[in-house]
Formats: C-alpha cells, sequence, structure tokens
C-alpha cells in the first residue's frame, strides 16, 4: 500500500523529475565552464564570505576569478562549488520529494531545494576555501607537507572532509524542514536522540548512507563511467581511494560521537 502511495506520487510529480534531470545537465556543463565572468553569480558571494571569514581581501580579475596577491590565492572557476551545489540539489528532490503529498507543497519544495543548495554551497565553499590557504600554511610551517602528502592530495583532503562533512549535516537539516514546513509533522532532529532516549546504541542510518551515496555517485561513480568510455585511468586509483578513505574516516568520526553521547546517557541512567 506505501509503496503504491509513493508510485502515484512520484508520477505526480513526475514534471519536476524531469526538469531535475535538465537543470542537473545544465549545471554539469555550467561547473565546466572556464570564465568566471558566467559564474559571478556564485563567485561573487562566496568571494565576499571568504573575506568575511579569513579577513583575507580578493580583487576580481576579469575570466579568472578572484585573486589575493599577498596569499598568491585565485578564487577561479574550478572553484565555484556548482558541483557540490549539484549533489546537494539531487538529494533533496530524489530523497523528499516523493514523501510530500501535497502538490502546491511539493513544488514548493522544489523551489525550497534552489534556495537551498545555492545558499548552503555559498555557506560551505567558504568555509572550504578558507580551509584551502591557511591549512597549507600552517603544514609547511610544521613541515608535513611533502612526500606521500602533496600539495594536490591535501588540497583533496580539504575539499572532501569539508563537502561530505556538510552534506551529513544537510540531509538531517533538510529532513527537518521537510516533515515541519512541508509535512507538518513532529520529529526528532536526530535518529540519535531517538536512539538515546529508547536506550539503544546508535546505528548506522540514512542520515548517513543517503548522503555518502550521493557523494560517491556523483564524485566517483560518474567520473568512473566516463573514464571507462575514454579509456583514461591516469591518477583515477589514488584519487578514488583518497576520496573513499576520508569519507570512511568522517564516518567513523560521526558513528564514534554518537557512540560517545550514547555512552554518556547510558550512566547517566545508572542507579545512584
Amino acid at each position: 500500500m506505501k509503496l503504491f502511495q509513493n508510485m502515484t506520487t512520484i508520477r505526480k510529480y513526475l514534471p519536476l523529475y524531469l526538469m531535475t534531470i535538465i537543470l542537473a545537465f545544465v549545471m554539469r556543463y555550467v561547473s565546466k565552464i572556464n570564465d568566471s565572468d558566467a559564474l559571478c553569480w556564485i563567485l561573487t558571494p562566496t568571494a565576499l564570505w571568504v573575506s568575511v571569514l579569513s579577513g583575507i581581501r580578493f580583487e576580481y580579475l576579469p575570466h579568472m576569478g578572484y585573486v589575493n596577491y599577498f596569499y598568491r590565492f585565485l578564487i577561479a572557476p574550478t572553484c565555484s562549488g556548482c558541483r557540490f551545489m549539484l549533489i546537494i540539489f539531487l538529494m533533496l528532490i530524489f530523497s523528499f520529494l516523493y514523501r510530500i503529498k501535497s502538490a502546491r507543497l511539493g513544488y514548493m519544495w522544489f523551489g525550497f531545494s534552489i534556495i537551498f543548495s545555492y545558499v548552503f554551497t555559498i555557506f560551505v565553499n567558504g568555509i572550504r576555501i578558507t580551509a584551502s590557504i591557511y591549512v597549507p600554511i600552517a603544514l609547511e610551517n610544521l613541515e608535513f607537507i611533502g612526500g606521500l602528502l602533496t600539495q594536490d592530495r591535501l588540497h583533496t583532503i580539504i575539499g572532501t572532509a569539508t563537502y561530505f562533512s556538510f552534506m551529513c549535516a544537510a540531509y538531517p537539516l533538510a529532513d527537518f524542514f521537510c516533515r515541519r514546513v512541508f509535512m507538518h509533522s513532529e520529529i526528532n532532529f536526530y535518529n540519535e536522540t531517538c536512539s538515546l532516549q529508547q536506550g539503544n546504541a546508535p546505528k548506522f542510518s540514512l542520515k548517513l548512507i543517503i548522503p555518502a551515496f550521493w557523494y560517491i555517485l556523483t564524485v566517483l561513480v560518474i567520473p568512473f563511467i566516463g573514464r571507462v568510455y575514454r579509456n583514461d585511468w591516469d591518477g583515477f586509483g589514488q584519487y578514488a581511494a583518497l576520496i573513499i578513505g576520508v569519507c570512511l574516516v568522517i564516518a567513523a568520526i560521526r558513528q564514534l560521537t554518537s557512540l560517545f553521547l550514547y555512552v554518556i546517557y547510558y550512566f547517566r541512567q545508572l542507579p545512584k
């Protein structure tokens, strides 16, 4: 019965799903644009946010991006975060839209997903870029750069850790808005809260599995298919291993944090 209702809802939102697929191809094309003039709609607010976070001022160079000469850092089109915005948008549409029964609220969720993805991307990307400026400087001063930890690998680690961590935060946040605003139902914000109240140890939940699915699909699986078509495997194995390794570390930290909260709750419930 529930499956039948979900299929009915999916058919009702078929135009939105088709529009989502079209927007995905458009965003994929936009993410490959190398002219910053075409990406000012996302680069400009991102540069302003980075300036707020870092205290560093950037100057705009036409067709190139925002530059700071002292730090020799360029916020280029490749730093726009368009791919991350696409991942967030796809996750919000395909993970939540079918749950909303009202067509009017469903279309409102579609608009909300676009706005949320845009604002959230600027927020997260600003943090990532700020970390990309200061973390390499700190590690170079400590003489940690070199050998296995190259500048390129460090850049990948910072980007993956930032994006995947905030994706894991975006899912429960979107779930909260979807249920409370668009479905008008009462929920606990975190699954861990329910587990702790019931005295159950925290387990892996959809709040981790679904973000991981969308991130790995977009960052590794789709590029893997492209490389199969082009027969280009140069550096992909190491890149994939690094991405998966960082994601596993983030997932482990999240689970250990949940376990730590569970242990604290358990001992507080013991009779004194």
